[in-house]
């Protein structure tokens, strides 16, 4: 095997790996805008939970002291 032949396997063997890369990429990057989106649907869940629990205990406190 010359140079020019062992050159040109190695420019396939990158151009192989670059298209890999890219695909694994793509793959990559839509499975964090999921995680993304769902990190943001949590963190709603959360404050409307703690929100809704603030309120509640505001209105006991505020039943106990008008007794």
């Amino acid at each position: 095997m010359d140079l020019n032949d062992r050159v040109r396997d190695i420019e396939l063997e990158m151009a192989q790996h670059d298209a890999q890369c890219e695909e694994r990429w793509k793959t990559t990057f839509n499975r964090l805008m999921e995680i993304e989106e769902s990190l943001k649907r949590m963190e709603n869940r959360l404050i409307m939970g703690a929100g809704s629990m603030i309120l509640f205990l505001a209105g006991v406190i505020v039943t106990l002291l008008m007794r």
